[in-house]
C-alpha cells in the first residue's frame, strides 16, 4: 500500500491485507503463513514527519521445537513507527543513538510504502522456539516417540558423558 503525503489529510487509517505468497522466504525455517497478513494502521502527520501505529495480525503454522508436532500460531503484533524526512537524518557517520532515535524511519520523496514496515514487524514477531504447549513432553532421546502421546519403556537413567562431567563438576 503506497501513501501519497500530497494526497493525505491529518489523519486517516490504511487496512489492508498482504498476500502469504509474500512471506514464502519463512518456509524453509519451518514456518508458513496460513492467512493473508492484515493491518489497520493509523497515519497522523505530525509537522513533517508521520506515526505509523495499528495492530497487525495473521496466523502461522509453525513447528514445535520439542516434539516436531506442526501447530496454529495466532500472531498479533503492534506496529509503532515514526518517519521523518531523509534530509532531517544525522549526517554524522558515528552519533549516539537515544531511545527515542531506535522506532524513527526516513523517507525520500512524496510516498510512502507501507508493505515494508508490515513485513518487517511480522518477521521480527515470528517466533524463535515455538512451543505446541507450556508443558510439551517433547520427544523421547532414545527411541524418538512424541512423549506427548504415549510413553515409552527406554531406560531414563542411561547417562551420557556430558552428564557424567556435570555430575562430578556439581559434587565438588
Amino acid at each position: 500500500m503506497i501513501i501519497k503525503l500530497a494526497d493525505m489529510d491529518e489523519e486517516f487509517v490504511a487496512r489492508g491485507e498482504m498476500d502469504k505468497s509474500v512471506f514464502s522466504e519463512l518456509e524453509g525455517n519451518h514456518v508458513a503463513l496460513t492467512s493473508a497478513v492484515g493491518f489497520e494502521l493509523k497515519v497522523r502527520k505530525v509537522g513533517d514527519r508521520l506515526r505509523i501505529e495499528g495492530p497487525i495480525r495473521c496466523v502461522l503454522t509453525v513447528t514445535c521445537v520439542r516434539c516436531l508436532d506442526e501447530f496454529f500460531y495466532s500472531m498479533d503484533t503492534y506496529l509503532d513507527i515514526e518517519l521523518a524526512p531523509s534530509a532531517s537524518a544525522p549526517e554524522a557517520t558515528e552519533f549516539e543513538l537515544r531511545s527515542d532515535d531506535l522506532d524513527v524511519y526516513y523517507y525520500e520523496g512524496d510516498e510512502i510504502e507501507i508493505d515494508p514496515f508490515v513485513y518487517d514487524e511480522v518477521l521480527l514477531n515470528v517466533p524463535t522456539r515455538p512451543l505446541c504447549r507450556e508443558d510439551c513432553a517433547g520427544l523421547c532421546q532414545t527411541c524418538g516417540k512424541n512423549m506427548n502421546y504415549e510413553t515409552c519403556s527406554c531406560d531414563r537413567s542411561a547417562s551420557t558423558v556430558f552428564g557424567e562431567k556435570l555430575k562430578s563438576f556439581l559434587t565438588k
